[in-house]
């Protein structure tokens, strides 16, 4: 089974991230993040209830307009927020069975989804 790349078409992290698993032959599945968001369920195993700031993205209109950086919510909350608007969580995000990681860390890339 290929992991699911949760992606946006105008996301520059996720056009590097997509390149860089590329250059390494790692096949992937990509889904858009805005259509068909990743579910509760999904949200709920992959995010660290004690710091949920690593899951969002803190470039969305809402994570401005809420000021999350500053009154960051809890892991219920900031999963509501992501399951209202796709936008704010932060991409790309992969997944494959017990495996998810948020963002584009080329480290992380080489532990998790090249090796």
């Amino acid at each position: 089974m290929k992991p699911t790349f949760f992606d946006k078409k105008t996301c520059g992290t996720c056009k590097k991230a997509q390149a860089y698993l590329n250059e390494n032959k790692v096949e992937f599945e990509i889904v858009d993040i805005i259509k068909n968001p990743p579910d509760r369920k999904l949200l709920e195993r992959f995010i660290d209830g004690d710091n949920v700031k690593p899951y969002l993205n803190s470039r969305s209109a809402i994570y401005r307009e809420l000021k999350l950086g500053q009154n960051l919510p809890d892991k219920a909350k900031a999963i509501e927020l992501m399951l209202q608007d796709p936008n704010l969580i932060k991409r790309p995000f992969i997944v494959k069975d017990e495996q998810g990681s948020f963002g584009f860390n080329s480290d992380e890339f080489d532990e998790k989804w090249t090796s």
